[in-house]
C-alpha cells in the first residue's frame, strides 16, 4: 500500500474492516500526483511484472517435457494476474484507453461467452500465422485477454499441455500467444506513462499547450472518474447482476468474470481494496463538510461492509443459491457500493472543487 494511504488506513483482520484516522486535505494538484505516483504507476509496474511471469509459466507449462504441476504454477500465476489488474481495470484513462487495450487484457461482460466461441473457431483452424508475434492483436479483442486465457489454462476437458496431438500442440501454442499478448500490453501501458513525453507528465503538468488537461481541475476531475468508474463497474459487473440473479422465480446463478479459474472473490476484493486506496490517496474523506458529521461513520460502516461482505461473496455462491446469506452479500454490495459513490460525486468531490459530470458508463 502506498505510503499516504498507509497513514490514513489500515486493514484489520480476516472479517474485512478498515480502522481509520483523520486524513488531511490535499491540493488537487497533490491528490493528482499522489493519485499517480502513489496508486497507478506501482500497480501498473506490478501487472507487467505478473503478466511477464504469466507468459513464462504458460510457456513452461507447454514444453513436451514439462511436469503435471507446472500447470497448476500457470494456473496460479493467472491468478495473480488476475489480481495485478483488478486495481487498473478502473483507470480508464492515459495508454490503457487507447488502442483497445482495456478489452484487450480484460474482455467483460462476455454474456453470450464471445471469447470461448471465437477461440475455439481459432483452435479449429489451427492457422500458424496467427501464433506469430503481434498477430492475435489484428484479431477480434475476445480472444487476445485472460478471457481467453482463463478457458485455455482451466479447461477440464482439454488439460492444457496434456497430449501430443495436433490440436493439443495448437492449443498449448495458442495459450502462449494469449499470454505474450497479455504481457505485450502491459509493456505498452507502462512505457505509455513514462518518459518526457509520457502520459505521467502529461496529467502532471496541465496548462494552455496541453491538449489533454487545460488545468489542475481536468487532471483532478480525471483521477477523480477513475473511482466513480471503479464503484460503477463493482455494481454493474458483480453487485446487480447477482442481485438480480437470485431475486429470480425460480433464482438463477449469475455469470461473472473468472468463475471458471475460482478467480472470481480475488478479482472483486483487489477490485474494492483498490477503490479504498485511491479514495484514501486522495485524502477524500478530509472533504467531508462541517455540518455532515454523520458521513464519518456511514462511509466508514460502507466501506467496511464492502470489505467484509467481498470476502464472503465465494463461499455464499458456492452454498445454495438464493440463500438468505446470499441475498444479504448481495443486497450489501449494492447498497454500500452506491452510497459511496453518491457521496463521492455530490459531496466530496464536490467540496474539493471537482465537478463530476458525463461518466463513460451510465451518463451520470
Amino acid at each position: 500500500m502506498a505510503a499516504a494511504a498507509a497513514a490514513s488506513v489500515m486493514f484489520v483482520g480476516t472479517t474485512g474492516s478498515w480502522a481509520e484516522s483523520a486524513p488531511q486535505p490535499k491540493t488537487q494538484a497533490a491528490m493528482v500526483r499522489d493519485a499517480v505516483d502513489e496508486f497507478i504507476l506501482p500497480r501498473i509496474d506490478a501487472f507487467k511484472t505478473r503478466a511477464n511471469v504469466l507468459s513464462e509459466a504458460v510457456g513452461e507449462a507447454c514444453r513436451v517435457e514439462a511436469k503435471p504441476a507446472a500447470l497448476a504454477v500457470a494456473q496460479s500465476a493467472f491468478v495473480e494476474t488476475v489480481r495485478a489488474w483488478a486495481p487498473l481495470d478502473f483507470v480508464r484513462f492515459g495508454p490503457s484507453a487507447r488502442n483497445h487495450r482495456l478489452e484487450r487484457v480484460l474482455f467483460w461482460p462476455d454474456p453470450r461467452a464471445t471469447a470461448e466461441r471465437q477461440l475455439n473457431t481459432l483452435l479449429a483452424a489451427r492457422k500458424p500465422e496467427l501464433l506469430q508475434p503481434g498477430a492475435l492483436a489484428k484479431q477480434s479483442v475476445a480472444v487476445q485477454g485472460l478471457t481467453a486465457l482463463e478457458a485455455l489454462l482451466f479447461s477440464e476437458k482439454q488439460p492444457l499441455g496434456n497430449g501430443n496431438d495436433e490440436a493439443a500442440r495448437y492449443r498449448c501454442d495458442m495459450a502462449r500467444a494469449v499470454a505474450s499478448a497479455i504481457d505485450t500490453v502491459a509493456g505498452e501501458i507502462q512505457s505509455g506513462w513514462a518518459g518526457e513525453d509520457g502520459y505521467r507528465a502529461k496529467i502532471l503538468n496541465p496548462g494552455p499547450e496541453n491538449r489533454l488537461y487545460r488545468d489542475t481541475s481536468e487532471s483532478a476531475r480525471e483521477i477523480a472518474k477513475a473511482l466513480v468508474v471503479g464503484f460503477d463497474l463493482v455494481r454493474d459487473r458483480i453487485a446487480l447482476p447477482e442481485l438480480h440473479a437470485v431475486s429470480r422465480d425460480p433464482p438463477r446463478r449469475a455469470r461473472l468474470p473468472f468463475e471458471r479459474s475460482n478467480a472470481t472473490g480475488v478479482f472483486v476484493i483487489a477490485t474494492i481494496d483498490a477503490l479504498k486506496e485511491l479514495y484514501d490517496v486522495c485524502a477524500f474523506a478530509a472533504r467531508i463538510g462541517p455540518d455532515k458529521p454523520w458521513m464519518v461513520g456511514f462511509l466508514s460502516a460502507g466501506w467496511n461492509g464492502l470489505a467484509t461482505e467481498s470476502r464472503r461473496l465465494d463461499d455464499v455462491r458456492a452454498g445454495d443459491i438464493a440463500s438468505k446469506a446470499h441475498r444479504h452479500v448481495a443486497n450489501k454490495l449494492r447498497f454500500d457500493i452506491t452510497s459511496i459513490r453518491q457521496i463521492v460525486v455530490r459531496e466530496l468531490a464536490a467540496n474539493a472543487g471537482i465537478i463530476l459530470g458525463f461518466n463513460e458508463l451510465d451518463g451520470d
